[in-house]
């Protein structure tokens, strides 16, 4: 009986582990790629024509954007 109960308490331990390890690796693969622009990504927009007001239009753009 006793060892039933510790079987049963073992198996919901490692049930919610399971799904907090999914909720975790969920959470860091809906941020993958959405990092604001680095200085160095700003130096090439600036050489490619974009000016300084325009890296917040890209930070907006970049937030949008959908991985699923």
């Amino acid at each position: 009986m006793i060892s039933s109960l510790v079987g049963a308490v073992i198996m919901s331990a490692a049930t919610v582990s399971m799904l907090v390890a999914l909720n975790i690796s969920n959470n860091a693969l809906n941020k993958v790629g959405k990092n604001p622009i680095t200085e160095q990504e700003k130096e090439i927009l600036l050489n490619a024509g974009f000016t300084s007001g325009d890296f917040d239009l890209v930070n907006q753009d970049i937030e949008i954007l959908n991985f699923e």
